[in-house]
Order: C-alpha cells, then sequence, then structure tokens
C-alpha cells in the first residue's frame, strides 16, 4: 500500500481538539480502493432485499457500518432526530461518513459547528407518475456491448428489484439509473460559485443563473409520448449566462444533449455561446465534456486576476494569469475544468461501473439553512466547504465505483466512488482518485425537499401534479491535490419547468441575442 504524501491537516487548531485515536485515523495512510470499500458495505444479499430503503422513521437498524478497530456494528443509531452534534463528539459520526471525508475532515467541519441530527430515512420517494413508468416499460431498457444504453422511455431504465447483485453489469444499470434519476423537470436559478485558493487564500465569486430543462424522456408527459413538440432528438436542453464579475457579465451559451449519447460515446454535446466581445453567438468544442457546461473557473495553482471572455488571443492567460473560462477570440473554445455543477449529469458510458454496496450515512440531503441567493453571508467554515451547520437526515445509500475507460479526465481523475441516495439516487458524496489511486477530489452534496417549502412552482400544465423533488442547493469540493477547492450555492433552484412558451424560445440559441 501506498502512503500519500499529503498531510490532510498538519498545524491546524482542529487537530489539537481531537483525541489521540482520531489523531491516529487522520495521519494514516490513505487506504486502497479494496481495504477503503470492502469494510464500508454491507454483504450480499438477494435483489430485493438488497436495495429495499427501511422505513421512515426507524433509527434501530444501520446497514454497512465500518469495521473500526475491532468494534462491532452499533445495533441502533447513536442519536435522536433533532440532536444537535459539535465538534467534540464529531467521531461519534465516524461510521456514518464516507472514510475518505473523514480522512479530510478538518476541511468539512470546524470549531463552533451545530450540526442538526434529522429523520432517519425520511420519504422523499418520487411521485407515482415516475414509478409508474419505471414499472410501465420494466424490461424494455437494455445495455450495448460497450455499456451505452438503448430502449429507455421514461423513468427509470433498470427497475431496481430486477438488478442482480451478482451481475457484473449492475454497476453499469445502476449508473444509468442515476443519469436517468427523477429530477422533476431538472433545474433552474441563480447560482454562486466561490472558487477557494488554499484555507486562507482569496475567495473569488462567479454569480449568475442555470437552467438545465429535460425535453424527452419526460415521465410527466406520458399523453405527449414523454416529450416536448420540439426536442429534436434532445434528451435535454442547459443553459445560462454570468452576471458577476464583471468582465464575465453577460456571457451565455446553451448546451444540448441528443439523444445519440446515450448508446453512442462519440456523440458529443452541441455547445453555442453568445461572447459579448464579439457580440454574435458562435458554436464552440464540447469535447471531453461530460456533465452541465459553464465556462471554468480557477481552481488553487495560482491566484486569477481576470476572466477573460472573448478577448484577443492574449487574453487567455495573458501575463501568466490563470484564467477561468477564457475564451481565446481565434480558437472560440473554452476550458472546462469545473463548473460547479458536478455531478448533476452523467455520461455512464465512458466508466466502468461496480457496485461496491450499500451503506448507513449521515447527509445534507434536507438541508435547512438559507445561503445564496437568499442568504449572502451564510458560514461555511474556516475552509468555506462546510455545511456542518445544518441538517443532516440517516440514508440508506448505494455505492458505485466508476473506472475511466478512456486516458484520465482533465483533473486527473482515473477512478471514482459515488454515494447515492438509494431512494432519490441523488448524489451525496463523491471521491475521485488519479492514475495512482492518490484521492484528489471529495466532494459534498447538499439538497432541499421541494415540500418544504410552501411557494414551491407547481407543474404549468397541471398544478395539482405533485411534484415530490430533491433540489441540488449546494455542493463543496475539496481539491487536494492542488490544494484549491471551489463551492456552490443555489438555495432557490427549483425542478418544475417554465411554460412551454418560454421553455421552447430558452432551448433556442436565438434567445442568446435577445435584449443585447
Amino acid at each position: 500500500m501506498r502512503c500519500s504524501n499529503r498531510s490532510p491537516s498538519a498545524a491546524t487548531p482542529f487537530v489539537w481538539m481531537l483525541s489521540i485515536a482520531g489523531m491516529l485515523g487522520l495521519f494514516a495512510c490513505f487506504p486502497s480502493a479494496s481495504r477503503a470499500e470492502q469494510p464500508d458495505v454491507s454483504s450480499p444479499a438477494p435483489a430485493g432485499e438488497r436495495w429495499a430503503v427501511p422505513p421512515e422513521g426507524r433509527c434501530d437498524r444501520v446497514d454497512g457500518l465500518p469495521d473500526l478497530g475491532g468494534e462491532d456494528a452499533p445495533a441502533s443509531f447513536p442519536f435522536e432526530p433533532g440532536a444537535s452534534v459539535a465538534l467534540p463528539q464529531l467521531e461519534r459520526l465516524r461510521r456514518f461518513l464516507p472514510e475518505a471525508l473523514w480522512t479530510y475532515r478538518e476541511r468539512f467541519f470546524y470549531e463552533g459547528m451545530r450540526l442538526e441530527i434529522g429523520p432517519c430515512y425520511r420519504d422523499y420517494s418520487p411521485p407515482a407518475f415516475f414509478s409508474d413508468a419505471t414499472a410501465r416499460h420494466a424490461g424494455q431498457a437494455t445495455l450495448t456491448e460497450d455499456g451505452g444504453l438503448e430502449g429507455w422511455e421514461a423513468g427509470l431504465p433498470f427497475a431496481p428489484d430486477t438488478i442482480d447483485p451478482a451481475d457484473a453489469r449492475a454497476g453499469a444499470r445502476w449508473a444509468w439509473n442515476a443519469a436517468a434519476r427523477y429530477q422533476a423537470a431538472g433545474f433552474r436559478g441563480r447560482f454562486r460559485i466561490v472558487d477557494l485558493l488554499g484555507r486562507v487564500g482569496r475567495a473569488e465569486a462567479f454569480e449568475g443563473e442555470l437552467f438545465r430543462i429535460q425535453i424527452s424522456h419526460r415521465a410527466d408527459l406520458a399523453d405527449a409520448g414523454y416529450a416536448t413538440p420540439f426536442a429534436k432528438g434532445n434528451w435535454w436542453v442547459a443553459g445560462g449566462k454570468f452576471f458577476e464579475p464583471f468582465n464575465a457579465r453577460e456571457y451565455a451559451w446553451r448546451q444540448y444533449r441528443h439523444e445519440d449519447s446515450l448508446a453512442k460515446a462519440i456523440r458529443t454535446d452541441d455547445l453555442h455561446a453568445y461572447l459579448p466581445g464579439h457580440r454574435r453567438v458562435r458554436r464552440i468544442s464540447a469535447t471531453n465534456l461530460e456533465g452541465i457546461y459553464m465556462p471554468s473557473f480557477s481552481v488553487g495553482v495560482v491566484q486569477a486576476t481576470q476572466l477573460a471572455v472573448g478577448g484577443g488571443p492574449g487574453s487567455a492567460g495573458a501575463g501568466g494569469a490563470l484564467v477561468a473560462g477564457g475564451v481565446g477570440g481565434d480558437a472560440g473554445t473554452l476550458q472546462t475544468k469545473r463548473n460547479g455543477f458536478e455531478g448533476q449529469e452523467l455520461r455512464p458510458l465512458l466508466w466502468t461501473w461496480r457496485v461496491v454496496g450499500t451503506r448507513d450515512l449521515l447527509a445534507p440531503i434536507n438541508a435547512g439553512n438559507a445561503m445564496y441567493p437568499t442568504e449572502e453571508e451564510r458560514e461555511f467554515g474556516p475552509w468555506g466547504l462546510s455545511f456542518a451547520s445544518d441538517r443532516w437526515d440517516l440514508r440508506r445509500t448505494l455505492v458505485l465505483e466508476g473506472r475511466i475507460k478512456d486516458k484520465p479526465g482533465d483533473r486527473g481523475e482515473a477512478r471514482v466512488t459515488w454515494y447515492f441516495d438509494l431512494q432519490t439516487l441523488a448524489p451525496l458524496y463523491y471521491v475521485a482518485y488519479d492514475v495512482e489511486d492518490e484521492p484528489i477530489d471529495i466532494g459534498v452534496f447538499a439538497g432541499r425537499w421541494s415540500e418544504d417549502r410552501p411557494d414551491y412552482p407547481r407543474w404549468p400544465d397541471d398544478p395539482a401534479r405533485p411534484v415530490r423533488v430533491i433540489d441540488s442547493m449546494g455542493a463543496a469540493f475539496a481539491n487536494l491535490a492542488e490544494d484549491g477547492s471551489w463551492r456552490r450555492e443555489s438555495w432557490e433552484l427549483v425542478g418544475t419547468p417554465p411554460p412551454d412558451k418560454e421553455l421552447k424560445r430558452l432551448q433556442s440559441t436565438a434567445g442568446l441575442t435577445k435584449g443585447r
């Protein structure tokens, strides 16, 4: 086993507050994949039982707890809903967090935190029309030889009770389920992404609005063949624009994910951007783009001094600055390294998947404390990455491992471990490793339950139709390789679509120049 040469918490006040046992765990070598993950999960079981979610409110059973120091897993959850956990009691959370998060815990937990224990296995299940679509089309979807998806109509491509845990392709089936999970019609709203340069480095904020709306495979559109009349062969359309900083203002874009990309890795997204400096829309490259596109922002290596958008050939990286989202005036391409919405969209056929198992974890799946744009001054701890002063539910999670098929990604990721909520398949945690199996990224996702929001917008075509969706209202990623990190806040995101007239305008590239 190789030992990492990165010390996650050396010489911080946090270390001196831990017990001797905690210190030993903190400075231990990061385990290899087999040692890190095998104790993390439950033992095999039949499919119907393996993918079952415990009844709502049942706190007397936990699953897949790691064996720490020869101790037996506790027979019951050691917290009462509503209890508060401060930093001195952090050791009690260890069994209910991913091991990588615990190893680098000083970035996500801090002195003064007050973590509220939320409900056990609260019912966040999708509405009946989504489950009905899954059942109606069960057995139609198939995997291609290289892991693509064919025959999917709506709902989940693979009904969970049909996925055999012993099947070598169970991981691929679950990955496609996660990609096709219920998100109402997608998401839309304002966001703020903060680029954090080290623990005490300068924080650089990027503000704007973003949407991703599904226009086919929509379970709520069963009477219309699960698609809008203007889908044009696309699965979904996304886009956005920047408000701040000044140099990025009015930069806008559209991204289209075509049906062909479900089965063909070579089929990239269609990208178009409005470049204010050129006052026109350009088609730009989407090579190596997996998820939601956004002009990138800098992480860690040096402090960025400008954001170049649509300048001349010297504007992208001029003067030795690390430029966020720089657009070369001649090439018309963008460097896409970070977008703040990592994990919201996957392309499963780019990876080889394995089911690691299931595990019960605490996670801020339904956070209760507001952030941007409702609350612009929320505290996120000394590293700017912590959701610890918020509500964390006990959830049954699905742990998937993906190994990239081609060369490592732009950030060097060769292997990733995802922790998805088993009931909703919303992402909860993410850990990426480089080719030497060293951890390079740790991500925490925070959500918000639509049914706890009295003013949540309804479906425009049927206000009585239930929404029942977990919206992604925040994420925080610790970049271990570069000692730089980032945080996203999007407290007011909603999953219901705008009326069709507005949606038709949004999906058109003509909307990029309207009013400019």
